[in-house]
């Protein structure tokens, strides 16, 4: 019984962080400066804003899906979300 438990918690963890050592990972409600190869989550109402000239975005959205997938990929930016 202890090894059932022992196994189902280390399962559950793996699965919430992912499972892995990937760049990339979905924070769908992290407000604040962004962070380079990290993907984050965007929902109507959320905005980016470019902290520097030279700032470059990747977006990603989905026809039929609300939300978008934004990724920086050189300078600074910033997240607000919708309140």
């Amino acid at each position: 019984m202890k090894n059932i438990f022992l196994f189902t918690t280390v399962s559950l963890a793996l699965i919430g962080c992912g499972g892995g050592g990937g760049a990339s990972t979905s924070n769908s409600t992290y407000e604040g400066p962004m962070k380079r190869e990290t993907q984050y989550t965007m929902f109507p109402g959320d905005s980016v804003q470019k902290d520097s000239e030279n700032t470059t975005l990747r977006i990603t959205h989905v026809d039929g899906k609300a939300e978008s997938n934004i990724e920086l990929i050189s300078g600074t930016a910033t997240i607000t979300r919708k309140q």
